[in-house]
């Protein structure tokens, strides 16, 4: 009798689950709450596309700045002829005239050309400037192109001579002058004038206080 009951009591408790999960079943439920919460916890498919594109792309602009300057490094080091402004000369000259820079002093272009190539068997060779009195001599590099330079006096003023390979130096932009068929770049820096041009295959550059005209009449008057 008692095991009866038992079963009974059991099927009915069943049956009463059965009946009420069903009814859950049925129940609509609200899950707006929960889905707020969740977007909030989950960035949306376009912020996680965009979380993800943000290392591509520094990775891609670290690319660009690298490329730009392995470019530039290649260029400044490239072995084609170098250019040097019209500051870079004055600097030159007033180095040289101050005693800032080891020279070597000498009194003939001859000595001058001596003294340089013991120092630097590849040195570009000076020309016979008439009627100018030798004082000094040095080489310099001008972006890794070698740069014979004598200190000349002209009436008493200095006057620094430049004279380097033409395929290693190219004329600067500048005023052109034209004078007896032969083009010189003229250019000013404070007080001092230069006077640049090509001849014989190499490149010269006067630099003085004297007026332009009178570089030009020294220019005119080398001979390599």
């Amino acid at each position: 009798m008692s095991m009866q009951y038992d079963d009974d009591t059991k099927e009915t408790l069943d049956r009463a689950v059965a009946a009420r999960l069903a009814g859950l079943r049925n129940m609509p439920v609200d899950t707006t709450a929960l889905d707020r919460a969740v977007r909030a916890q989950v960035p949306p498919l376009r912020a996680r596309r965009t979380l993800l594109m943000r290392p591509m792309r520094a990775i891609a602009a670290s690319f660009l700045v690298l490329a730009g300057v392995v470019t530039a490094v290649v260029l400044s080091t490239s072995s084609g002829p170098a250019l040097a402004s019209a500051a870079q000369m004055a600097q030159v000259h007033q180095d040289i005239v101050s005693g800032r820079i080891p020279v070597m002093q000498v009194d003939s272009i001859e000595a001058a050309n001596r003294m340089l190539n013991s120092q630097s068997p590849d040195a570009p060779t000076l020309p016979q400037v008439p009627q100018s009195h030798v004082m000094a001599c040095c080489m310099k590099s001008v972006h890794d192109k070698k740069m014979a330079c004598v200190l000349l006096r002209d009436d008493g003023e200095p006057i620094t001579l430049a004279v380097a390979n033409g395929s290693d130096m190219k004329l600067a932009p500048a005023p052109v002058v034209s004078r007896n068929g032969v083009s010189y770049r003229v250019q000013s820096v404070g007080k001092l004038h230069m006077v640049m041009t090509e001849r014989d295959g190499r490149w010269l550059c006067l630099i003085s206080q004297l007026p332009a005209d009178r570089l030009i009449d020294d220019a005119a008057r080398v001979r390599f």
